[in-house]
């Protein structure tokens, strides 16, 4: 089978909880199993808190991910592992960025910020990568200690990991597989650029 990803974005109501948010997630994870004539009843997703989302009637070799961040949820089903990170521009990374900035474990990726001509949008596209890639090793086997355990220079060419981005209002997406040939389909319809490097400062 093809590596394949589907995905849905979706807003909560205001005031939703995690709970809630957790809960619309597993709604959007039975639509895109439905769309895909799988029969996943929403009840029967794994619980919250339990790493990445399973489902008994989901078959071989579809997996789930899912984010959230503030109101909105994204949710995934692939054919092979996939990392799916979300942000949202907060003011108090806006009012500390000199000092996160220092927290990224490589120079080049902390240069890259620091010289963007939008070093705030290069930094959320910069700690999406790592929040995806630390999603996508613990799918694979290998859940790093920390999410800055993980190393952006692995989407360098010929380095085994690829990586695509979205960004727009504020708002950051992030996805890694290690499929170069990844088919992504979402809805709404999100124009993701491919990432050749650790970072790339140009947001769509």
């Amino acid at each position: 089978m093809k590596a394949r990803l589907d995905m849905l974005l979706a807003q909560a109501p205001a005031g939703s909880s995690g709970a809630c948010l957790s809960q619309l997630g597993r709604e959007l994870l039975s639509q895109l199993a439905a769309a895909r004539g799988f029969h996943c009843p929403v009840g029967e997703w794994s619980p919250r808190g339990k790493g990445a989302p399973q489902h008994p009637a989901l078959p071989s070799p579809w997996k789930a991910c899912l984010a959230h961040r503030g109101l909105r949820v994204i949710a995934g089903l692939a054919t092979v592992p996939v990392g799916i990170d979300i942000e949202h521009v907060r003011s108090r990374h806006r009012e500390r960025i000199a000092e996160l900035i220092e927290f990224f474990p490589e120079a080049e990726v902390r240069n890259a910020i620091r010289t963007s001509v939008a070093p705030l949008e290069t930094f959320y596209q910069a700690w999406t990568l790592h929040e995806a890639l630390f999603k996508l090793d613990s799918l694979s086997g290998s859940t790093p200690d920390h999410v800055l355990k993980t190393r952006l220079d692995r989407l360098l060419p010929g380095k085994g990991v690829h990586a695509w981005h979205w960004q727009q209002t504020g708002w950051t997406i992030s996805i890694c597989c290690q499929y170069r040939s990844l088919t992504i389909r979402s809805l709404p319809k999100l124009l993701l650029r491919k990432t050749y490097g650790p970072l790339t400062s140009a947001c769509s």
